[in-house]
């Protein structure tokens, strides 16, 4: 095993390029313009959720499809798809005119999302010792909310280039040429990637390999229908019920970069010393705060609520995939991390609709934010009881 100091950092920041790609394109950014979206198109909230809630379901089926492909083919070649796949969603929605071909970039950036995803954790973390894994795994964040940092800057940039502060279209097609650029950076990185595929794995029984496993499910189908709610609502919230300008709501997303930077490698590193679970417990109750900063209503309670929530939300997935990471095989992470994703999908997709739902009912997003606070602790609390599962373990 290389020692930490010698490991190949520069090929693992390279391979973290790809998730820029999945996540801060083809994730964040719609939330990031959904209020420009909404307005040119005239969606609702209920379709304004919705279109988290495609991009949600495509990953879930790309989910189960790199599940099923994973012990046929290399992890590198899944994850080429998934950038290529993602590219072509930018491309359609840099180009969409009517509400359905956004929804068919949304889907097409969620479906090749999960190639990425859930293949960069293998890639990134071959031969890393167990004790540098969180930190390792804190970086794929921390470059992705790198991403974040420069988008909303991009798109004030852009708006005031082309003096349109509704632009939207020109964003998705920024990123379309950095994602093309990105994906000339990977094939160079991993031209000597010769890894096999992965050995075949036990479908969505896989999960029944971690310890507590019903609880860990609990906590990430918890976390997910926050996670993916969160984002969607934060610009319109601000909006539509606060009043807060459209330029300033835009900032705010560098904030939420800024803040992933830092808590993916604090938490990471956290994890590392204090162990997975509690640090999870942590970041979701967090997590539970910041959902109600947003409905304080002020602007520094919103400037805080992103930076807080870009530290504690954008750290809970590499916390997950190296608690997983941890107790399983490299040959047998992506099956059983893929198991668990499986189970993240629904609820990821019932949380942007129910959340678009309620504030189409009541009026304004104060219900949903709620809603999102109990979830979070529930979550947290589910961390809790794996960190005393893992107690038990030990002593035993």
């Amino acid at each position: 095993m290389e020692p930490i100091n010698e490991m190949r950092w520069a090929r693992i920041v390279l391979v973290t390029l790809a998730g820029v790609v999945s996540h801060t394109f083809g994730r964040s950014t719609m939330p990031l313009l959904l209020p420009a979206i909404a307005e040119d198109l005239e969606l609702n909230a209920t379709t304004a959720g919705a279109t988290g809630s495609v991009n949600m379901a495509a990953y879930l089926c790309g989910v189960i499809a790199v599940t099923y492909l994973a012990n046929r083919v290399a992890p590198a070649v899944l994850l080429k798809c998934g950038l290529w796949i993602v590219s072509a969603g930018l491309l359609c929605l840099g180009t969409a005119p009517t509400t359905s071909q956004v929804m068919v970039g949304t889907a097409l950036a969620g479906l090749g999302g999960a190639g990425i995803w859930l293949t960069m954790p293998v890639i990134a973390t071959s031969d890393v010792p167990v004790a540098k894994r969180g930190t390792v795994m804190g970086s794929l964040t921390a470059t992705m909310a790198v991403g974040s940092i420069i988008i909303p800057f991009a798109t004030s940039a852009l708006r005031d280039l082309v003096d349109d502060v509704g632009a939207w279209r020109e964003v998705w097609l920024l990123e379309l040429v950095a994602s093309g650029a990105i994906l000339v950076v990977l094939y160079v990185a991993l031209r000597k990637d010769i890894s096999p595929p992965l050995p075949r794995g036990a479908g969505i029984k896989a999960i029944t390999r971690l310890q507590a496993w019903k609880t860990a499910v609990f906590f990430y189908m918890a976390f997910a229908f926050v996670a993916a709610s969160w984002f969607q609502f934060f610009g319109l919230s601000l909006e539509s019920d606060h009043n807060m300008s459209r330029g300033f709501t835009t900032n705010l997303w560098a904030l939420m970069g800024i803040g992933g930077v830092v808590g993916a490698v604090v938490f990471g590193r956290l994890s590392d010393r204090l162990g997975r679970p509690r640090t999870m417990c942590l970041v979701t109750a967090i997590g539970a705060a910041t959902c109600l900063l947003v409905l304080a209503g002020q602007m520094w309670t919103a400037a805080l609520a992103a930076t807080l929530y870009g530290m504690a939300g954008m750290a809970v997935p590499p916390l997950t995939a190296a608690f997983v990471r941890d107790q399983v095989a490299e040959q047998d992470f992506t099956a059983v991390f893929g198991a668990m994703t499986i189970f993240y999908g629904p609820a990821s997709v019932l949380g942007p609709i129910s959340g678009g739902v309620l504030a189409d009912i009541t009026g304004s997003y104060l219900l949903t934010y709620l809603v999102l606070a109990i979830t979070f602790v529930f979550a947290s609390v589910a961390a809790w009881h794996l960190g005393q599962s893992e107690k038990q373990d030990v002593i035993h």
